[in-house]
């Protein structure tokens, strides 16, 4: 979402979707593509959640189907109680073994389980 509405901390976003059109590996689960659909759709309309969409395909970004990674949420969920989208990314990290880009969002703190990045310190 930082990535899409200029948020602090999109220049950094932006350095790893490059990265990933280059020839690194970028991975999203189905749930939290769903998540930046709906959200962008009630901020700039469907079009504009469509568009948003197309471009994280056509970068590379693959996505991670639930089937994959609802078993690791699940754990997440269970032994941290993030919330559900947020269990979810780490779901997802964890069945790619990569490490999970974050913004400020606490839910992430006590985790150690999976290596975690942020891509910025203050709230957006």
């Amino acid at each position: 979402m930082a990535y899409f509405c200029n948020e602090p901390g999109s220049d950094t976003v932006e350095t790893y979707v490059n990265a990933v059109e280059g020839a690194a590996d970028g991975y999203i689960s189905a749930t939290n593509l769903a998540e930046i659909h709906y959200i962008v759709r009630a901020i700039d309309g469907e079009e504009r959640a469509d568009a948003v969409v197309d471009v994280l395909e056509e970068s590379g970004i693959r996505r991670i189907d639930s089937e994959q990674t609802w078993a690791p949420a699940a754990r997440f969920k269970f032994r941290y109680s993030p919330a559900l989208g947020d269990a979810f990314a780490l779901g997802t990290a964890a069945h790619v073994d990569r490490v999970l880009l974050v913004g400020t969002d606490d839910d992430y703190d006590d985790i150690t389980d999976v290596p975690i990045t942020r891509f910025r310190t203050e709230p957006a």
